[in-house]
């Protein structure tokens, strides 16, 4: 894992399979929290871990079942 230091609002720009992504992050009022901006092309996936995770188990479960 990079651990990158970046300001509030300054993009972090990356380049995945040949696609540019630019990530900001913003300050919240509550206090410990943050949001992030994703700009990135609809052909890239973008979701929290755990949807991700919930997205893979049930592709899993999918191709067991029709096994």
């Amino acid at each position: 894992m990079n651990i990158v230091t970046a300001s509030f609002e300054e993009p972090l720009v990356f380049c995945v399979n040949g696609e540019v992504i630019r990530l900001v992050a913003f300050k919240t009022p509550e206090h410990g929290n943050i949001k992030f901006g994703v700009d990135a092309p609809r052909t890239v996936k973008v979701h929290r871990e755990e949807i991700y995770q919930a997205i893979k188990l049930k592709e899993k479960q999918s191709v067991e079942t029709q096994a």
